[in-house]
């Protein structure tokens, strides 16, 4: 399955295996028979700040009903035609309502992770198939913890969702230095005049979050993985954008599912948010027993709880930023 050729220019690979490419097939239905034709697999493996098994979870993230939230803001931001850079795109999830938009021009969908861009690659198919779909659609493979492989001022809108933990190095004191390089480089890329939109987690709505309520030890791993509102703020500026906004969303990244708690016991659900990774074995033992009395024993007044934190925090926060002209 090839993917299809954009009019933004792409630094050149010495070689194909450097972006990642694999001859995808249909017949691919696990992470088990999608490592034998991954050709860039030793690159994931040496991602070392990464903490997630992406290669696996890739094959059950959508199917736990992870949720492109915010997409309907980021696409009322668009300008007309444009070329749309997504970095982290994941498995895909905001590739399809950009791309059927009609406002986009071109979208590129970029990660690390080859399970990821399996299932991104087979969405693009389907849009490159869809008569009704105008959007010139590709993937690229490669690492937010590098330049981005981009010329200068090409992109409209470039979007990272749900990614700024993935990037954090905590075995160092500047922990955020891989996040103000990336902000640094999608100002880069980005037109004078281009939005840079960004969802992230507040520390508060972290701390909603009904299964990290369960778990004190993950919650503080999260929190330290994340910028807070007032440190990112300062990045932002920091980058160089101007006329940013953050605005509050209380739609859960797991959409409807993020109610079905029982979905919990479940590693399917699990895969579908990385902070679970983060537990050790006896806080996650743990856990488990004290969310299945909960769940038997008092569940309205979890429900209540749930829903009464999401109410009061909202669930992720949905910033926009602008590449002023020189």
């Amino acid at each position: 399955m090839a993917d299809s050729v954009v009019n933004v220019p792409i630094s050149t690979p010495s070689s194909e295996s450097e972006v990642g490419s694999s001859k995808v097939t249909d017949v691919v239905e696990t992470a088990a028979d999608l490592s034998t034709i991954v050709t860039d697999q030793s690159r994931i493996e040496n991602e070392e700040i990464e903490y997630e098994d992406y290669l696996k979870c890739s094959f059950s993230y959508d199917k736990a009903g992870r949720t492109a939230v915010c997409v309907d803001k980021i696409i009322e931001v668009l300008p007309e035609d444009a070329a749309v850079l997504d970095c982290g795109c994941g498995t895909g999830n905001y590739m399809t309502a950009i791309a059927k938009s009609g406002k986009c021009k071109s979208y590129i969908g970029m990660d690390v992770n080859e399970g990821m861009l399996y299932h991104a690659r087979k969405k693009a198919a389907l849009l490159r198939n869809d008569d009704t779909v105008s959007t010139d659609v590709t993937t690229v493979a490669g690492s937010l913890l590098e330049e981005l492989p981009f010329e200068d001022n090409v992109f409209d809108c470039v979007v990272i969702n749900q990614v700024l933990q993935h990037l954090v190095d905590v075995r160092v004191f500047d922990r955020f230095k891989y996040v103000t390089a990336l902000f640094t480089e999608i100002k880069r890329v980005l037109k004078p005049g281009g939005v840079f939109s960004l969802n992230t987690c507040a520390h508060d709505q972290i701390a909603a979050m009904w299964w990290i309520a369960a778990m004190p030890g993950v919650l503080e791993k999260i929190q330290y993985r994340t910028p807070d509102i007032d440190e990112l703020k300062k990045m932002i500026l920091d980058a160089g954008f101007t006329g940013f906004t953050f605005v509050r969303d209380d739609t859960p990244l797991l959409g409807e599912a993020y109610w079905k708690y029982e979905g919990c016991f479940s590693e399917e659900y699990r895969s579908a948010d990385s902070s679970w990774a983060l537990a050790s074995d006896e806080e996650y033992s743990k856990a488990m027993t004290n969310l299945k009395y909960a769940l038997r024993e008092e569940r309205e007044t979890f429900d209540n709880i749930a829903r009464n934190s999401i109410a009061k925090t909202g669930h992720t926060i949905q910033v926009f930023g602008y590449n002023k002209p020189e």
